[in-house]
């Protein structure tokens, strides 16, 4: 039996007796019933969501959310290539990430095919789950077959499109082994976790102990989300035991949080511990999870399976799959349960699913699927037909090159001027940087933003025609530019000029290339640029030159130069005057980083330094005095990177 520090005995009594159910059940139309059909509950059900569609279910009154794209080739390819069968993937949601779907927010879904037999993700014994994942020791080895994680699911949605309707989490893992007491955890993270495989250590965790922890004000409310996990307890009769922790410094349980309640549980790195993960219920009895396991063979959906022995297979053997959902409104680890934020707000960004070897919740932890992320949006992309203006032409395009159905994109202009606004483009008129902002959801507070910039060339003989002229690519790395490009007809160019600008809207002849000097025939065009550039910006096109001397522009290509580090995410975005806003790095900075705020017109606003650790890194105080609707450029500079973001200020 779980031993737990108990506060109240009748209190938490009541709570865990009435907190889950262990039989099928329905939430917000999603079947949790052990099986991962749609249009199926216990017997045919139209209307019914699940994981995927069984073969000739051709009843779109139920949905599923796994992309199943290209799964008929992976399953084919374990028998035309058996190695593949320990390959581990991820495949996502079949929508948009916060897609309205039959009257309900799909946040994210992912479906992930773990390594196994001799996993190459497994701990050695001794690591806990009250470690920080610097002081985890991994390894590739045999895992015991209980242990073995084969598949593992995730989904979360709101039973509704308003911030009043419950977050729902569902989750699912399959194991190798079908004996035994199975014990697993979703744990998930604030910070851009990873696990480097060369080196065999997790990287990118939390600056608390290896996490990131909740924080709270004297009265109880929530100033810092931090990172959650969720475990679960299967014997051969079921779920036999569920739980939810958060990670805090222990100092944070004489507080009385408003969202939740403490049981008492706290398990750190080991007695004495600063900071660990404790045990919360809801401020109220009922029903929160839900969970069981398949009593019966079941169909595993398109992308099959793996059983011990490494034999593929379209089923699940009983008690092989087990799954489980959690009220997150419920439990009070809904942000719309303590903040007035954005409605697409989650509580974790990337998820790291792993297996125990008992009951108690510092067991040594056994096996782990690689973290995975949840709810990773592109970067917004803008681009425009024409890279500047001639006297010939004065009329560009701009457009999203990777829209979602999902968003709203506005348009803004520092110095331009916009003809005309449409859903996901504008015509401009005039020279000028032009900025999209996107919101993911109508209503959504965050979002990100990507700009470009027209100038006008001084050379009026140009023939700016970049869709028919070249198609230039770019990727700097090691402090070298390799640029590549393509012509339609190769044929008819005379030379090339590579053409290089340093941020002063000024552009350099870099090298003048003939055509002769390529083989006949080349369709494909390459160049290295090896000199040394001193700005934080770098822009290249491309001139062709054809043989009747007219001159055709590549669309710009904009690369930030030096180590441009992932994973910095500065929120909210917009933001009122008066609120905080919050600097999160993923990766350790290993020098001093300083972030400015100021306007467009350069004004300094605010100054301050990270503290060099992942998570939450600094925040300051938007300043009072500034007028909604203004833009503001927030920099992230330290040695080897340089990060920007356009800040609106919100009404």
């Amino acid at each position: 039996m779980k031993t737990l520090l108990v506060i109240s005995a009748i209190v938490l009594s009541c709570l865990y007796s009435n907190g889950q159910i262990t039989s099928p059940i329905i939430r917000a139309e999603f079947g949790v019933d052990a099986e991962l059909n749609r249009n199926y509950f216990l017997s045919p059900l139209s209307g019914n969501d699940d994981w995927f569609a069984a073969p000739g279910d051709n009843d779109n009154a139920g949905d599923f959310v796994i992309d199943t794209t290209g799964a008929a080739a992976v399953y084919a390819g374990y028998t035309s290539n058996p190695n593949s069968r320990f390959a581990s993937f991820v495949r996502g949601m079949r929508y948009p990430i916060l897609s309205p779907v039959n009257g309900r927010i799909y946040y994210d879904a992912v479906f992930i095919r773990d390594n196994h037999g001799t996993d190459s993700t497994s701990f050695t014994g001794g690591s806990k789950n009250g470690q920080s994942p610097a002081d985890w020791s991994t390894t590739i080895s045999p895992v015991l077959s209980k242990n073995d994680i084969v598949d593992g699911y995730l989904h979360v949605r709101r039973d509704g499109l308003t911030p009043a309707d419950s977050l729902w989490f569902f989750g699912a893992v399959a194991l190798m082994g079908t004996t035994g007491d199975r014990y697993f955890d979703f744990e998930l993270y604030q910070t851009d976790i990873t696990y480097n495989r060369s080196t065999g250590e997790f990287e990118n965790y939390g600056p608390d102990a290896g996490h990131t922890s909740w924080q709270f004000a004297a009265d109880g409310s929530t100033t810092r989300v931090g990172d959650i996990i969720f475990t679960a307890e299967y014997g051969n009769t079921g779920l036999t035991f569920i739980e939810a922790r958060i990670w805090i410094n222990k100092a944070s349980l004489s507080i009385t949080p408003l969202a939740f309640s403490w049981t008492g549980s706290f398990d750190g790195a080991g007695a004495g511990a600063t900071y660990g993960y404790a045990s919360i219920v809801p401020k109220t009895g009922g029903t929160f999870y839900q969970g069981l396991q398949n009593s019966a063979i079941t169909a595993t959906g398109p992308f099959g399976t793996i059983k011990s022995g490494s034999v593929p297979s379209l089923q699940y053997d009983p008690i092989q799959f087990m799954e489980f959902s959690v009220n997150l409104t419920k439990l009070g680890l809904d942000p719309m349960s303590f903040t007035t934020g954005s409605l697409c707000n989650l509580a974790f960004g990337k998820v790291l699913i792993k297996t125990r070897t008992s009951t108690s919740f510092t067991a040594s932890i056994t096996d782990f699927a690689s973290p995975f992320s949840f709810r990773a949006l592109p970067q917004v992309d803008i681009v425009g037909d024409i890279p500047l203006f001639c006297a010939e032409q004065d009329i560009a395009n701009i457009w999203v090159l990777n829209p979602l159905s999902t968003s709203t994109y506005s348009f803004h202009t520092t110095d331009g001027h916009i003809v005309s606004t449409g859903a996901t483009s504008i015509v401009v008129d005039s020279p000028g940087t032009y900025i999209v902002i996107q919101h993911l959801l109508d209503g959504c507070a965050e979002g990100g933003c990507d700009s470009v910039r027209i100038i006008r060339q001084p050379d009026n003989s140009c023939v700016p025609l970049a869709v028919a002229g070249a198609r230039l690519t770019a990727i700097r790395a090691e402090g070298k530019t390799k640029l590549q490009w393509e012509l339609n007809e190769p044929g008819t160019a005379y030379s090339f000029i590579i053409e290089r600008d340093e941020g002063n809207q000024a552009y350099q002849p870099l090298d003048k290339l003939s055509i002769h000097s390529f083989p006949p025939g080349t369709t494909v065009f390459k160049y290295t640029d090896d000199s040394p550039i001193s700005s934080q910006y770098v822009f290249y096109r491309l001139c062709v030159v054809r043989e009747n001397a007219s001159v055709y522009y590549s669309r710009e290509i904009k690369l930030v130069c030096g180590e441009n580090k992932p994973g910095i995410r500065v929120w909210p975005n917009p933001v009122k005057p008066g609120e905080n806003v919050y600097i999160q790095t993923g990766k350790k900075i290993l020098s001093a980083a300083q972030y400015t705020l100021s306007d467009l017109k350069g004004s300094l606003l605010v100054r301050g330094y990270l503290d060099g650790y992942p998570g939450i890194s600094s925040w300051f105080k938007m300043p009072p005095g500034i007028a909604p609707g203004q833009f503001l450029l927030l920099t992230i500079q330290g040695r080897g990177f340089y990060f920007s973001e356009i800040i609106l200020a919100g009404m």
